[in-house]
């Protein structure tokens, strides 16, 4: 049972989406619950700021999801995945990391 206020992942997911983008107007990010026990959020942005989003070998986005992981720990049970959704990205080799997709955080 969470303890204190809920988190808004999508809020917290967006500030800081929005604080790495050079064109912030553009980042828009979308948050789905499902089943209660899991909330995937999808983040669009520029194509000009997706490689800042990602960072140097994928830092940015895992210290995004450690950021997003560490907030949801008072969830038990909770699972939150950050991906990115820009079109530019459905390949396979363009994804953080090469060979992983999803961004699940457990808590």
């Amino acid at each position: 049972m969470p303890s204190g206020p809920a988190i808004d992942y999508r809020a917290l997911v967006e500030f800081v989406a929005k604080s790495l983008a050079e064109k912030p107007e553009e980042v828009t990010v979308e948050s789905f619950e499902r089943g209660g026990a899991t909330v995937a959020i999808k983040v669009k942005l520029a194509d000009a700021d997706v490689g800042r989003f990602i960072g140097k070998a994928g830092r940015n986005i895992e210290a995004i999801r450690t950021l997003v992981r560490v907030a949801s720990s008072r969830d038990r049970g909770k699972r939150v995945f950050v991906d990115l959704a820009n079109p530019s990205l459905s390949s396979p080799h363009m994804s953080p990391r090469g060979h992983r997709s999803g961004g699940e955080v457990r808590a």
